[in-house]
């Protein structure tokens, strides 16, 4: 039996930028789809509009922190632009989180621009959070970096793509990268 496709979340109504916050603060919102800890990775399926298991990692691989997409984007990869949010506990597939964009680590996969952008969550009066003064992606300890992008070029690698990380950018950077995927999504529901 045939069906249409059914989108129960409707993501794409989810807008990119938060309400209430300019531009130039850098905070977009961004949809959970993997959490920090999982040994499982979880992506959404637009057709169906839900978030589903997507693969295993690697053994003995998890990750660094949570990971899920900018709305109302489109990478170059045909999915919505990648986003890792480092926060120091994790959120649940399918949570809605406005973050900060301090950067993004620079990624081609299969020959494909695949870059990853780096958010932290905004803090939250009275309770202090270690991410609360990283406005740019030289605000990360380097070690911690080199952690993620080390994750990043790793397991995709053992599952057999290729990936070449060429380095990071800045928040400005990560901007002009999410600001042109926003005008590909709308170019790309026009028609």
């Amino acid at each position: 039996m045939a069906h249409k496709s059914v989108n129960a979340t409707r993501y794409e109504y989810i807008p990119a930028f938060t309400s209430g916050t300019k531009r130039r603060e850098r905070v977009v919102n961004a949809v959970v789809e993997t959490s920090k800890g999982s040994c499982k990775k979880y992506a959404l399926e637009p057709a169906l509009g839900i978030i589903a298991f997507h693969n295993h990692l690697p053994a003995k691989f998890e990750w660094p922190y949570d990971y899920g997409f900018i709305p109302q984007t489109l990478a170059p990869d045909g999915d919505g632009v990648d986003v890792l949010i480092l926060d120091d506990k994790g959120l649940f597939s399918g949570c809605l989180i406005a973050v900060r964009l301090i950067g993004c680590i620079c990624e081609r996969k299969d020959g494909v621009q695949d870059d990853r952008m780096i958010a932290v969550p905004l803090p939250t009066p009275g309770v202090p959070q270690p991410t609360d003064d990283y406005h740019d992606i030289e605000d990360v300890p380097k070690r911690e970096l080199e952690h993620i992008m080390k994750f990043l070029g790793e397991y995709p690698a053992i599952e057999g793509h290729k990936v070449e990380i060429s380095g990071t950018a800045g928040a400005r950077e990560a901007m002009k990268i999410v600001k042109a995927a926003m005008k590909t999504f709308k170019k790309r529901k026009e028609k």
